[in-house]
């Protein structure tokens, strides 16, 4: 088994939509299958999906029809349209890879928003997931912007 690895990370942008619309593409289970797959390649399927203050999600992505990866989420904090928080444990094939918090904030930005993303990531699978992490929610918030 790989070395514990600690991650933390902050990502920021700005989308031309109010703070309503983009809260509400995270809250819209059409919307968040569109923008969060990183690419076009990969599949994101919900199991089950309860976007409010308790709620889980429970989904399964991978590439080429194996989704092999699981995602269990609760949220633990949602205020429309400004904040978001969120523990997200991944597995793949059954096996612990990782636990985050993920905490998202909305801030008015003239007539759009800017969204700010911090994830503090506990990785079992040392640096893997990790940078895994960094690269799905880099791509998966530039196609965030496409939903505006």
């Amino acid at each position: 088994m790989s070395a514990l690895a600690h991650g933390t990370m902050v990502m920021e942008r700005t989308y031309y939509a109010s703070p309503t619309r983009v809260f509400n593409a995270w809250g819209d289970i059409d919307a968040r299958v569109r923008w969060s797959a990183p690419t076009p390649a990969d599949k994101i399927v919900y199991e089950a999906q309860d976007f409010r203050e308790g709620g889980l999600d429970i989904s399964h992505c991978g590439r080429d029809g194996d989704l092999d990866y699981t995602a269990r989420v609760t949220y633990l904090s949602i205020k429309a349209n400004s904040l978001i928080v969120f523990t997200e444990t991944v597995s793949y094939r059954g096996e612990r890879k990782s636990h985050a918090q993920i905490s998202v904030e909305l801030f008015p930005a003239g007539a759009g928003t800017r969204l700010l993303l911090t994830m503090q990531i506990a990785s079992f699978d040392g640096q893997a997931m990790i940078a895994g992490y960094d690269e799905g929610w880099t791509a998966a918030l530039d196609n965030l912007a496409s939903e505006f």
